[in-house]
């Protein structure tokens, strides 16, 4: 399969920086949400609620919208590797034409007794390709 477009991978970076310093600003967990470029405009929109329904209805959001180019949607879950489990934010992005989607992950830590502080740890990384979100 080709590389995915600097595009798409611009969106998929913006997502989930956005995504990490959300949950280190708020010490998390993050509220799920869409990102959608449609005619030459980004919007973000946000799912609170039920974390699994938040990612369900960012997924139909994003199925639903007219003129989509590329779309990107973002939870909050658990990155599984070699050296166990451990926190993450994940965004799986998709352009146009397009056969796979991107999943990329970006693990954080959570620190300290009284005052909970989340910190990033390492780069973010390629998890798998899936189906197109839309």
């Amino acid at each position: 399969m080709a590389d995915p477009s600097e595009s798409l991978m611009s969106l998929a970076f913006f997502a989930l920086d956005h995504a990490t310093e959300s949950v280190v600003a708020s010490g998390g967990p993050l509220v799920p949400f869409a990102v959608v470029e449609a005619y030459g405009q980004r919007s973000l929109t946000r799912f609170a609620g039920d974390l699994e329904e938040g990612q369900r209805r960012a997924r139909a959001e994003v199925r639903a919208a007219d003129g989509v180019s590329r779309a990107a949607v973002v939870w909050d879950g658990y990155l599984t590797t070699d050296a166990g489990r451990a926190d993450a934010v994940f965004v799986e992005a998709s352009e146009d034409g397009d056969p796979e989607s991107v999943v990329l992950a970006q693990r954080y830590v959570s620190s300290g007794r009284l005052a909970k502080k989340i910190e990033a740890v390492g780069n973010a990384a390629l998890v798998k390709r899936g189906p197109p979100l839309f």
